[in-house]
C-alpha cells in the first residue's frame, strides 16, 4: 500500500512541476471537463457491470443526502466562530460550499485503487444523493439568499423544475448510473456486452487516476492569505465530517476495516464545483438587473474551489498510510478534534496578527503626522 501512496504523490508532483505548461485556464478546464465526462463515467460504468448490485445499496443515496443537510445546519455556527463571520459575502459563499461534496474527482480514484469496484459503485450511489442535494436544494438555497440581499421577499425564481431535473439527470456520471442500473435490471452484465466495447471503456477508465492526481498537482497554489482564512477553515470542515463519520461508524457497529476506511475517505471530500456554478448564475442575474449589492464573493468562491481539492486528497493519502493506527473510535476523536482545534487555532492566532499590524500601521500614520505639523512649526 505504502508504494501505492508514494506513486501518487509522485503524481501530484509532476502535476506542481508542469504547472508552467499548463497556466491556462481553459487548458486546466480541459483536463477536468476530461475527467469528470469521460474517465469517471467509464469507471463508474465498469464497476456497475462487474457486480451483482445488492438491493441493500438502494438507501445510500438517501444516507448522502442526511449527511448534506447535517453539515449544512452546522454551517452557520461554523461561521459564527470564525474571522469570516464580519463578511457577509464570504459567508454566504461558504454556506453554499461547505456542506456540498465532491467525491467523484477528489475520492473515486483513491477508492477504487485501494478498495476496488465494489466501494466504487457504493460511492457513487452516495454521490447521487449528493448531487440531489446540491443541485436542487443549494441552488433553491442560493435564490433564496439572493432574494433576502437585494431585499425582495415575494418574486418567484427565474427556474423551472424541469431545468433542474435536466441538471441532475443529465449530469455524465447519473447518466451512467441510471443506464447501468437499466441494464442490471434486465440481466445484463459484463459477459453480455461486447467484449471490443469493454476493452475501450476500461481503457478510458484507465485514465483516471493519473488524470485526477495531475489536475490536483496543478490546482495547488501557495498564498499567505489562504492560510488565514481557507486552511482554517477546511481543517475545522474535514475535523467535523470525521468526527460525525467516526460516531456513525461506531454507533452501526461497522467492523470491517475496508468499510471504516470507505466511509472515513469520504467524509474527506472536497467541495463540490455545482454550488460555485449556481453563486455564478446568481452573479449574472444580479448584474443584468443592475444591482450593486452582490449576493456572494466569487472570487474568494473559486480561491476555496482551488485549496479544496488537494487539501482533501492529500489528506486521504496521508489518512491511509497511517490507516493502521487511525483504526479505532478514541484515535479518530482524537485526530478529528485536533483539526478542529487546529482550525480554530490558526484562525485566532492570523487575527489576532492582522489586529497588531492594524495597530502599527495606525501609529505610523500619527508619527508621520506629528512629523508634517513639525516642519511648518
Amino acid at each position: 500500500m505504502y508504494s501505492k501512496i508514494i506513486v501518487f504523490f509522485l503524481l501530484i508532483f509532476l502535476g506542481m512541476v508542469l504547472k508552467k505548461k499548463f497556466s491556462g485556464k481553459f487548458e486546466k478546464l480541459g483536463i477536468k471537463n476530461f475527467i469528470l465526462n469521460i474517465s469517471l463515467p467509464a469507471t463508474i460504468f465498469i464497476s456497475f457491470i462487474s457486480f451483482e448490485v445488492n438491493l441493500e445499496y438502494a438507501f445510500l443515496p438517501l444516507i448522502g443526502i442526511a449527511f448534506n443537510f447535517f453539515i449544512f445546519l452546522l454551517s452557520p455556527l461554523l461561521l459564527k466562530f470564525s474571522v469570516i463571520h464580519t463578511n457577509p459575502q464570504k459567508s454566504r459563499t461558504l454556506l453554499l460550499l461547505l456542506s456540498s461534496f465532491a467525491p467523484g474527482i477528489s475520492c473515486f480514484p483513491i477508492i477504487e485503487e485501494f478498495l476496488g469496484s465494489e466501494y466504487l459503485v457504493k460511492a457513487s450511489l452516495l454521490d447521487f444523493g449528493n448531487k440531489v442535494f446540491v443541485l436542487v436544494f443549494l441552488l433553491g438555497f442560493s435564490f433564496h439568499l439572493h432574494k433576502i440581499t437585494q431585499g425582495f421577499r415575494k418574486r418567484k425564481n427565474k427556474i423551472s423544475v424541469k431545468k433542474i431535473l435536466k441538471s441532475v439527470f443529465l449530469e455524465p456520471i447519473n447518466l451512467v448510473l441510471v443506464a447501468s442500473a437499466l441494464m442490471l435490471s434486465f440481466g445484463f452484465n459484463i459477459d453480455q456486452v461486447p467484449e471490443i466495447l469493454v476493452n475501450f471503456i476500461s481503457r478510458l477508465k484507465d485514465t483516471l487516476t493519473p488524470l485526477v492526481l495531475i489536475f490536483i498537482g496543478l490546482s495547488i497554489i501557495f498564498a499567505k492569505d489562504a492560510l488565514k482564512e481557507i486552511i482554517p477553515i477546511l481543517l475545522i470542515r474535514a475535523g467535523i465530517c470525521l468526527l460525525i463519520a467516526s460516531l456513525l461508524i461506531h454507533f452501526l457497529g461497522v467492523v470491517n476495516r475496508s468499510e471504516i476506511a470507505f466511509y472515513l475517505i469520504l467524509a474527506f471530500s472536497s467541495v463540490s464545483f455545482w454550488p460555485f456554478a449556481h453563486m455564478t448564475l446568481i452573479q449574472k442575474i444580479e448584474k443584468n438587473g443592475n444591482s450593486k449589492k452582490r449576493t456572494f464573493d466569487i472570487a474568494f468562491g473559486l480561491n476555496f474551489l482551488a485549496y479544496s481539492l488537494p487539501f482533501s486528497t492529500i489528506l486521504i493519502l496521508l489518512f491511509l498510510s497511517n490507516s493502521d493506527k487511525l483504526s479505532n473510535l478514541p484515535s479518530l476523536l482524537i485526530f478529528s478534534l485536533s483539526m478542529i482545534t487546529v482550525g480554530f487555532l490558526i484562525m485566532l492566532i492570523s487575527s489576532k496578527l492582522d489586529y497588531l499590524e492594524q495597530k502599527n500601521l495606525e501609529k505610523k500614520k500619527k508619527k508621520s503626522l506629528i512629523y508634517f505639523y513639525k516642519m511648518f512649526l
